[in-house]
C-alpha cells in the first residue's frame, strides 16, 4: 500500500462549532462547487456531519486497506473510501463502523457500497454510500490501495485533511482551508435567521417572490416591448 504524506493534526473547534450551527445546504446556497453526488447518499438518518478527510483508495475486493486505515484516524477524521467503480463489493460494515466510531471518527464516506444496515444505523455513525450489498472484501493484501492521498468521491476531488460537512441532503467538500468559510458561515446564519420571519409571513399569505426580492430584480431587467 502507498502510504503519502499526512499534514499535523489542527485544532478546529471553533471552525466546527460554527459549521455545527448551520445547515449544509444555506452554506451551498452560496458555493458553486464541492457538493458531493446525490448518489452517495446518507443511509440512516444524521444531523450534522463535519471533519476533516482521511482518504484510502482500495481498487480491488482487499479488506487489508481499510483495516489497517482505521489505526490511522485522528479523533473527528471522516474515513472516505474511493472503491474506484466497484459497486459490489461492501468494504464497510458492522466491525469496521464500530472500530472507526471507537476511534473517534466523525462518519465514514465510501464511493462504493456497505453492509450490515441495521447495524449502522444503531451505531449513529453517519454513513454516507450508494448503497448495501451482501457481497464484502475479503483479507488478500494485494497491492494496489493508497493511503492519504487524494480519492475521486462522485467525480469530487476529496484529499486527506479537507473539510467535509453533510446532512441528510449531502456533503460538501470545503477544501484544506477556504479562505472565506467564516464569512459564507455568518451569511448563511443571518440567511436562517431571516426565514424564520419568512415562515410567518408565508402562513399569512405573503409572496415569495416579494419577500426574497425576485420580483424586484426581475423588474428591474425586464425589457418593454415597443409596437412600431
Amino acid at each position: 500500500m502507498i502510504v503519502h504524506p499526512r499534514a499535523a493534526a489542527s485544532d478546529d473547534a471553533d471552525l466546527f462549532n460554527m459549521l455545527a450551527k448551520v445547515q449544509p445546504a444555506s452554506l451551498g446556497h452560496y458555493l458553486a462547487s464541492g457538493s458531493i453526488p446525490s448518489g452517495i447518499r446518507a443511509l440512516a438518518p444524521v444531523q450534522r456531519m463535519v471533519g476533516r478527510a482521511m482518504t484510502v483508495k482500495q481498487p480491488l475486493p482487499d479488506g487489508v486497506p481499510v483495516h489497517l486505515a482505521l489505526d490511522e484516524l485522528r479523533e473527528g477524521d471522516i474515513l472516505v473510501i474511493d472503491r474506484q467503480s466497484d459497486h459490489q463489493v461492501a468494504c464497510v460494515g458492522e466491525m469496521v463502523a464500530r472500530a472507526a466510531f471507537h476511534a473517534g471518527a466523525a462518519g465514514i464516506v465510501v464511493d462504493g457500497v456497505v453492509t450490515d444496515i441495521e447495524e449502522l444505523a444503531a451505531l449513529g455513525l453517519p454513513v454516507y454510500a450508494r448503497g448495501t450489498s451482501v457481497i464484502t472484501t475479503r483479507s488478500l493484501g494485494v497491492p494496489g490501495a493508497e493511503l492519504f492521498g487524494t480519492v475521486s468521491i462522485g467525480g469530487v476531488a476529496v484529499s486527506t485533511g479537507d473539510i467535509l460537512f453533510g446532512d441528510m441532503n449531502g456533503i460538501l467538500c470545503l477544501g484544506v482551508s477556504h479562505v472565506d468559510l467564516q464569512d459564507l458561515i455568518e451569511r448563511a446564519l443571518a440567511d436562517e435567521r431571516r426565514e424564520v420571519e419568512w415562515r410567518q409571513r408565508l402562513a399569512a399569505g405573503e409572496s415569495l417572490a416579494d419577500l426574497n426580492g425576485t420580483r424586484q430584480r426581475a423588474a428591474s431587467v425586464c425589457s418593454v416591448a415597443v409596437t412600431p
